[in-house]
């Protein structure tokens, strides 16, 4: 067994798990040294429960033998969207009740239960302009989604009952709902069919691995760094879970990313735990010194920094915008007015 010199100064981890159709999760957490590293660093693991099946509950029984926190990943079959958001809530409520009876029956223990929140598939490919256009359509039409005060309140209701069965909720969002807090507004929410939810743990995806090339894929923590220091927990690593072989965020740049994550919060999740036990990434994560100094690469902050602003603006316009409109219509009357008195 290896052992391995543990900082005092760790936040507490949780692995993402999410193995594709065929995969073996079992023979995964079977690989030497991967339970050990694990329990080592303290990690919990977010089990992806697509399906109910008993490979899944022999998984959940192993972690919790090895003294592993696990957070049940409340997922809705693929053909009903996966993850939650505006368009498919009557559907989680359903889920929940067949999961936690599920749970019960074989005796398992969760501490958790996770919700990802993301928009519809259809809309969450940024790669074509057809999705920039659809976007920049919900966005002039934000006000009048009608979806968003019955889901909202359908949601609100699941976590009440989430909480009286006795878990934690933690939410995986878009750092985009980080913005709509800072104006005060729901533009972003409504424009993506998704929803900010008050859980126990807020955690924001700041992912830096990017599909641009002449970013070399790599926003270089700049996600990190610009939302860090409003983030309840923050989620790092492989955006493409379907591919865990893949070195898509090698460990330079995840290691980066832990140690500016560490910087701003005590709760980390990493995606994911497949990707990191096939790249040999768990011993690493187990050994690292959590004080080391880490930083994003400068012109890569500065690009978020202004897409950022330039987005504030965009929704303080969405928000005041017609009270702008009208006070100015006011002003320019009462200018009129002085006018035509000054010329009698």
């Amino acid at each position: 067994m290896t052992s391995y010199e543990i900082d005092a100064a760790r936040p507490q981890l949780f692995f993402f798990t999410e193995l594709a159709p065929g995969a073996s999760l079992l023979e995964i957490l079977q690989s030497p040294g991967a339970l050990e590293a694990l329990s080592a660093c303290g990690a919990g693991v977010a089990l992806a429960l697509t399906d109910l099946d008993a490979e899944r509950v022999a998984v959940a029984r192993l972690l919790t033998d090895w003294g592993i926190p696990l957070v049940a990943w409340l997922c809705l079959p693929v053909e009903e969207g996966f993850a939650l958001n505006l368009a498919n809530y009557p559907h989680a409520a359903a889920r929940y009740y067949t999961m936690r009876a599920w749970i019960r029956e074989h005796d398992l223990h969760f501490n958790a239960i996770g919700l990802a929140i993301e928009p519809p598939s259809e809309e969450a490919d940024w790669s074509t302009w057809r999705a920039v256009r659809d976007f920049a359509r919900g966005l002039w039409l934000a006000r009048d989604n009608a979806l968003y005060p019955a889901a909202r309140a359908a949601y609100y209701d699941l976590m009440t009952t989430m909480h009286h069965d006795g878990y934690e909720v933690h939410t995986y969002q878009l750092p985009f709902v980080a913005d709509d807090r800072r104006a005060g507004a729901t533009l972003m929410q409504r424009a993506l069919d998704i929803l900010d939810l008050p859980a126990d743990v807020d955690v924001l995806l700041c992912s830096s691995e990017v599909p641009i090339d002449w970013l070399n894929h790599d926003l270089g923590g700049a996600l990190v760094a610009s939302y860090g220091p409003v983030a309840d927990a923050i989620g790092i690593g492989a955006v493409d879970l379907s591919e865990p072989t893949e070195q898509a965020l090698p460990w330079p740049a995840l290691r980066r990313d832990l140690l500016l994550a560490a910087q701003h919060t005590d709760t980390i999740y990493v995606a994911s735990l497949e990707y990191c036990v096939r790249n040999r990434l768990l011993g690493q994560i187990a050994s690292l010194h959590w004080g080391t100094p880490a930083s994003a690469r400068p012109e890569r902050r500065l690009m978020v920094g202004l897409a950022r602003g330039l987005l504030l603006i965009l929704l303080l316009a969405g928000r005041y915008g017609r009270g702008i409109i009208a006070w100015m219509g006011w002003v320019l009357a009462l200018v009129l007015w002085v006018r035509g008195r000054r010329r009698r």
